[in-house]
């Protein structure tokens, strides 16, 4: 299931709250940084779609 960007925003928060709280392990940083920037990409993505659809209706005024 395809979750909100607001739910995926929140859902990096915490990952990054979680690699904050979570120093002294590395190898679990870094997959929770792998994990947050794959994420990341995905809302990079998902507001550009945003854009466009704001654009398009922009356009059409």
């Amino acid at each position: 299931m395809d979750k909100s960007f607001e739910d995926q925003y929140k859902k990096i928060e915490e990952i990054l709250d979680e690699i904050e709280n979570n120093k002294d392990n590395l190898d679990e940083a870094i997959k929770l940084y792998d994990k947050a920037k794959n994420m990341y990409k995905d809302l990079e993505e998902k507001l550009e779609d945003f854009r466009a659809k704001v654009e398009v209706i922009g356009n059409d005024e």
